[in-house]
């Protein structure tokens, strides 16, 4: 039996949380649920990172999301800024279905977007 995965839910105002990621089902529609939207695009950030955001966080006048800005920032030049809550995953697997990440991964993402923890509180379910 594997590790359980998870993924980090990233909020404008650097609180968040780490859910757990289901390695079957319908992952958007947690997606839609942690975001709170009907439309939903994806950054790939690297082969292993994925950044999932509202499709319409600017229309709607959500605020910036300065942590997640400073996370694309690491993989490319900021060409846009992104709104709203954002969800980080693992990347996809050979099947095409998207992977969770890590505590350790979602730690280290903490990390490089300047938020501070000495502990991530364990995860909700879904």
């Amino acid at each position: 039996m594997s590790a359980t995965e998870f993924a980090l839910v990233l909020r404008p105002d650097a609180s968040f949380s780490v859910i757990e990621w289901p390695r079957t089902g319908n992952t958007l529609s947690i997606l839609y649920r942690e975001i709170e939207c009907n439309s939903i695009t994806v950054v790939d950030l690297s082969s292993e990172v994925s950044m999932w955001l509202d499709d319409e966080g600017i229309l709607k006048g959500s605020p910036v999301n300065i942590p997640a800005l400073t996370l694309y920032a690491l993989s490319a030049p900021v060409h846009q800024s992104y709104h709203g809550t954002a969800v980080f995953t693992g990347g996809t697997d050979a099947r095409g279905d998207t992977k969770g990440l890590t505590l350790e991964n979602c730690r280290a993402l903490l990390k490089l977007a300047g938020i501070g923890v000495p502990t991530i509180p364990a995860p909700h379910t879904n």
